[in-house]
């Protein structure tokens, strides 16, 4: 039997199972209950032809150690370009002058007061 045949055969079933649930409920209502049992078995049957789903494992490309290592690295060299623009070009000093110790303690000295 192919596709074709077998929808078809499929779709006859669910309309005779449609029309007998039709003659059931006119000449034999069911109760609430009732209705509630038929709804979870049909949908116990549906879950049982539903093929079970496999879980993709996510590959990452960078992983979770690297990224943080970017980040930080990045965070670094910011840091250090804001603070050369800061000095160089705003400050008008030279922008490598921020690497040298005697800078950063003109700095310190600068913030706490202390006078040459």
């Amino acid at each position: 039997m192919n596709n074709d045949q077998a929808k078809n055969t499929d779709q006859k079933l669910d309309v005779e199972a449609s029309d007998t649930k039709a003659k059931q409920t006119k000449a034999n209502p069911m109760n609430r209950a009732e209705i509630r049992k038929a709804k979870a078995e049909q949908k116990a049957a549906q879950k049982a032809e539903a093929e079970p789903r496999t879980k993709k494992g996510r590959i990452r490309i960078l992983p979770i150690w690297l990224r943080l290592y970017i980040i930080l690295t990045l965070i670094g060299a910011s840091l250090f370009l804001g603070m050369m623009i800061g000095y160089g070009v705003i400050g008008g000093g030279d922008p490598f002058d921020i690497f040298k110790l005697e800078t950063w303690y003109h700095i310190v000295d600068l913030m706490s007061g202390v006078e040459d």
